[in-house]
């Protein structure tokens, strides 16, 4: 028997060194193709293009002829084995596909308050599905079942993918070797079983240099039912890989009445798992969310007993109740009672048998208390009432609310809340409730208290109040106007001297006049009157050594700072137009006239039009000329009054910010006539020029316009001798509504003239190069006809019937 092993395993060696030693068969097209994969195994030859396939062939010592042989097999081998390209060696990863199926759920309310059940909204929220990860690899313990896509994937000396799906018996069919029973297998025995199948195909997987690996591709679709209360009861086509959430969300989760904690799994006949909705809700539990199996039922229970939680909880909501829970579980499940809420007492609503009922539960008591199904739990929120609080207010470094208990009295609150220096000592204030809720009030004062002289415990509630000393008198202040660079009110500092206040207001202006400064106070003309302003001193600052330089100033001192008589300021104009040199010119005197101006501008120049020449000037300009008088002569009185440094208070000389925002200053011309004034210097044509007048010479001017009532309006060139009925003749006419006696003439300095009339006889302006002419329209003052006036008092008489009407039917 020994001889016999020894002479069998000596043959073996023998022919794994005659395939070793390159021993090739001669016989190529006749071997099976188990034989065939045994040579490609033996040889190193799986995996291999073509190109790889030839070289390592001759270098095993294939004779041309051979390799080509072989490589039709090999090709052959493959298509055979897996009919399509995707059964021969590839990387093809597909995504698996989505298997699922989401009714639209429908919202409820419970009818006690709009609260709705703890839990429900999970199922409304489109981000939390629950679905599959269809991305991730496939669970070792995966039960393989029918239409699940096994990935069989062979590689090391043998190179080759295979996608097969499992068949209606529960096979796989691999290529070349027959089916293999997978149904109802776990992934992991699957792959064992597999694996020992294609030993067959494969000899060096016993030796290891070939490798299985098994995975699942596109898996199948199982059918669940749900019932019982459910929003959607009914059957789900779901991804093999769903879980019992899966299906719930599916379905839209429990109805009005479905319980959130007793959800059972049924599988063939028997419950598999009893799930509790809220372990996830409250602890994130999901071990008992076990994946689902063909012809699962999920059965949704009525719930139990349900009790409400409103008021001040983290979480009002209704809540499933199991019987083992109390009144401290339901708080715990709403999050706990806020931090505004009353934590020494529940308020519980009862239906009783046949009347509503009221229970009150200590905090001690919710660990013992069993609630009933149909009970609403009230937590109050605290009272706005502070224990132990008490107030200070007023000048003081730290005001606010304190405890009394750590500043029991008013010794020690005025002691932490530190009095401001500026705060009235004389007296403060405690604002107390007496018993009855009325409030009275105890003075103190504040030196006594800091210095142990008078104490008082304070009780709850109790209000202080500090007064600021500036508080109890009217704000000491002293003015500045006139010539300083910042005149203003200023706050009042005792000691404080004239030439302090100047100091402060910024220094002197260039134009003031040191030798008149003035000062008015405050004087009562006795006890009861009231005070008046009275100049009392005018002292000269330029005078070194002047007692007055020294005079203290009083609270609401008024100080004026004069301007310098002989002081003056540029004033500007300029000059534009057809002058030698046009640009800005400052007036050597306030007498300086147009025709001194055009002297220092060079002259006119040869082709200036002296008649067109405009003055522009700035005025004010306001809603009605009633009120521009009146506006004028109140500037002029208050550039009078600021020019002597006089703040008036009295309502007749000062111009309110109301009034005075009426009005506003805009650049108009002035008829000027520039002839005569450089003709007669000196005259009343030649005006005295202000600050910002701008004198403008045109170019002369050779065209003519008509504006208005004419036919044809246009502009016509000016000839010698032309008139006004001519200018209008080459206008196009008179136009038939003309209202010649009322035509005018604009001149180009700007002057107007208008139509003379006598009896049948007019006189117009004469035309000048640069006029413009305007002929108004005439009026409409038709009469009414006798008709027009009939029918209009027959609208009128109709109006009043109807109204009469009106008024009978009212009363």
């Amino acid at each position: 028997m020994k001889l016999l092993k020894h002479i069998i395993l000596l043959c073996l060696i023998c022919s794994v060194n005659i395939l070793q030693a390159q021993q090739i068969p001669t016989n190529l097209e006749n071997l099976s193709n188990q034989q065939l994969i045994q040579l490609i195994s033996a040889f190193q030859l799986s995996g291999l293009s073509e190109e790889d396939l030839e070289l390592k062939g001759r270098e095993k010592g294939f004779s041309q002829e051979q390799i080509s042989i072989l490589k039709k097999r090999i090709a052959a081998l493959n298509i055979n084995s897996g009919n399509n390209k995707s059964n021969s060696y590839s990387d093809s990863y597909t995504e698996r596909s989505k298997i699922y199926t989401k009714k639209p759920s429908q919202k409820f309310k419970d009818s006690l308050g709009g609260l709705r059940v703890f839990g429900e909204e999970i199922f409304e929220n489109v981000d939390l599905s629950f679905e599959p990860n269809l991305s991730i690899p496939a669970p070792r313990n995966y039960v393989i079942g029918v239409n699940d896509q096994l990935v069989i994937d062979v590689f090391g000396l043998s190179e080759t993918t295979k996608k097969i799906k499992v068949n209606t018996e529960g096979f796989v069919r691999y290529p070349n070797l027959g089916p293999i029973k997978v149904a109802g297998l776990t992934l992991e025995e699957a792959q064992i079983n597999i694996k020992k199948s294609l030993t067959k195909l494969y000899p060096a997987i016993s030796s290891g240099a070939t490798s299985v690996q098994v995975s699942v591709g596109q898996i199948r679709s199982i059918r669940v039912t749900l019932i019982g209360e459910i929003k959607q009861p009914g059957s789900f086509t779901l991804s093999s890989f769903s879980t019992l959430m899966n299906a719930l969300y599916a379905s839209g989760g429990p109805n009005e009445i479905g319980s959130f904690r007793k959800i059972d799994l049924v599988r063939n006949g028997k419950t598999i798992v009893s799930f509790d909705l809220y372990d996830f809700l409250l602890n994130g539990d999901l071990s008992k969310n076990i994946l689902l199996q063909d012809e699962d039922v999920i059965r949704v229970s009525p719930y139990e007993t349900r009790v409400a939680v409103i008021g001040a909880v983290k979480k009002a909501a209704i809540f499933d109740v199991n019987p083992e829970d109390f009144a401290a579980d339901v708080l715990r499940y709403a999050g706990g009672i806020s931090p505004v809420g009353n934590k020494s007492l529940v308020r519980i609503k009862r239906f009783g048998v046949t009347n509503k009922e009221l229970i009150t539960v200590k905090a001690d008591q919710l660990q013992s208390f069993k609630p009933f199904s149909g009970d609403t739990l009230i937590i109050d929120s605290l009272a706005n009432y502070f224990a132990n609080r008490v107030q200070i207010k007023g000048s003081v470094y730290y005001p606010g609310e304190y405890s009394n208990s750590s500043t029991p009295t008013l010794y020690d609150l005025l002691s932490t809340a530190k009095p401001k220096e500026g705060a009235y000592f004389e007296r403060g204030l405690l604002r107390r409730l007496k018993s009855d809720y009325t409030a009275e009030i105890i003075n103190f004062n504040l030196t006594d208290v800091l210095n142990k002289k008078f104490d008082i415990n304070l009780e709850r509630e109790d209000s202080i109040h500090i007064y600021q000393f500036n508080e109890l008198r009217e704000r000491f202040t002293v003015s500045i106007s006139g010539e300083v660079n910042n005149p203003y009110t200023y706050n009042y500092a005792e000691n404080m001297r004239v030439q302090d206040l100047v100091l402060i207001a910024g220094g002197y202006k260039d134009g003031a006049a040191l030798q008149k400064i003035e000062i008015s106070r405050r004087l009562p003309k006795s006890a009861n009157d009231t005070t008046v302003y009275n100049i009392i001193k005018e002292i000269d600052l330029a005078k070194i050594g002047d007692d007055n330089l020294e005079m203290i100033l009083m609270p609401f001192d008024k100080v004026a700072v004069r301007k310098s008589p002989n002081y003056n300021e540029q004033i500007t104009v300029r000059v534009e137009g057809e002058v030698m040199y046009a640009g800005s010119y400052s007036l050597a005197s306030k007498q300086e006239r147009i025709s001194d101006i055009i002297k220092r501008a060079g002259g006119l120049k040869e082709f200036s039009h002296k008649e067109a020449a405009v003055l522009i000037r700035k005025s004010f300009v306001g809603k009605s000329d009633f009120d521009s008088v009146l506006f004028n002569v109140k500037a002029n009185l208050m550039s009078i009054q600021i020019d002597q440094g006089i703040s008036s208070n009295n309502s007749d000389t000062s111009l309110s910010k109301k009034r005075f925002s009426n009005f506003y200053t805009e650049q108009k011309l002035v008829g000027i006539n520039l002839v005569k004034a450089l003709e007669m210097p000196g005259s009343i044509y030649d005006l005295i020029l202000e600050e910002g007048d701008i004198l403008k010479v045109p170019k002369k001017l050779e065209t003519v316009q008509a504006f208005g009532a004419v036919n044809a309006g246009q502009v016509v060139i000016y000839q010698k001798g032309m008139n006004f009925i001519s200018l209008v003749r080459q206008s196009g006419g008179f136009a038939t509504n003309a209202s010649r006696k009322h035509a005018y003439a604009v001149y180009a300095n700007g002057e107007v003239k208008s139509t003379n009339g006598f009896l049948f006889f007019k006189s117009y302006p004469k035309i000048k190069p640069g006029v413009e002419i305007f002929v108004p329209v005439k009026r409409d003052n038709r009469r009414l006809s006798s008709g027009e006036v009939i029918g209009i008092g027959t609208g009128i008489a109709s109006m009043a019937g109807i109204i009469i009407s009106l008024l009978n039917a009212l009363k």
